[in-house]
């Protein structure tokens, strides 16, 4: 009877949401079915042990292949955001536009079935959806790069991602630099950069010692559309 007792209540615990200690609606269920396709998902056990054993982490992989939005969950699940003194730490994942940070930022609540602006937000140019309460930040890596002009060690984060990272904008460059130093004065801090695959010795001759986790490729069909008439100006079509 004690057993059963058990694994009721790890049954009623697995249906309840630990961000707002509310039941999972049907929508979380949907996203989960999808995101169980994706072909990260395989890979997300792998990546909990091997962050929570190093304090940097670089993964690259093909587009379309869930890193984006799967890894910054996964960060969730790997650390506690907690501290000893009753603190409070977020994840920060940056993208390099910000319609990106803001779409990704959504749909990221959406599968954690939260609401965004509360437990998920973004922070872009002009429009920051935060509050007390959020984990999981998306910003530009602009923002993170202002937000270490007033506080240089980012003492609110647990865990920093830069994704795009292969796109090497300036302010992603300089993120490069600072973080490296940063690691070095904040044990407890970690980094996980993301980038393509064709970027990962580059990110490994920087991070010196950083394991490498490589995402599978993922097989998108290929269709061909015919013009329904001949084209006179292919050039004009093609645009």
């Amino acid at each position: 009877r004690k057993n059963n007792k058990v694994s009721l209540l790890d049954e009623i615990v697995d249906r309840v949401n630990r961000w707002h200690l509310r039941p999972y609606s049907q929508r979380y269920y949907d996203h989960l079915e999808k995101r169980k396709t994706l072909p990260i998902w395989h890979q997300k056990h792998y990546f909990i042990n091997t962050l929570r054993n190093n304090q940097t982490l670089i993964v690259v992989g093909e587009p379309g292949s869930g890193k984006t939005t799967q890894i910054p969950q996964f960060v969730l699940e790997a650390v506690d955001l907690g501290s000893a003194d009753g603190k409070k730490f977020m994840v920060g994942c940056t993208q390099p536009r910000s319609v990106a940070a803001m779409s990704v930022s959504r749909r990221v609540a959406e599968e954690m079935d939260v609401t965004i602006g509360e437990q998920v937000g973004y922070s872009v140019r002009f429009d920051d959806r935060t509050s007390a309460i959020t984990v999981l930040k998306y910003l530009t890596d602009g923002m993170l790069l202002r937000e270490a002009m007033t506080d240089p060690l980012l003492k609110r984060y647990k865990v920093i991602i830069l994704d795009e990272a292969h796109e090497r904008t300036l302010a992603t460059d300089v993120l490069f630099g600072l973080l490296k130093q940063v690691l070095k004065k904040r044990p407890d801090l970690k980094l996980v950069v993301i980038g393509d695959t064709f970027e990962a010795e580059k990110f490994q001759g920087y991070f010196i010692g950083a394991p490498l986790m490589k995402v599978p490729e993922r097989l998108h069909p290929v269709e061909i559309f015919y013009t329904q008439e001949p084209e006179r100006d292919y050039l004009e079509a093609a645009i």
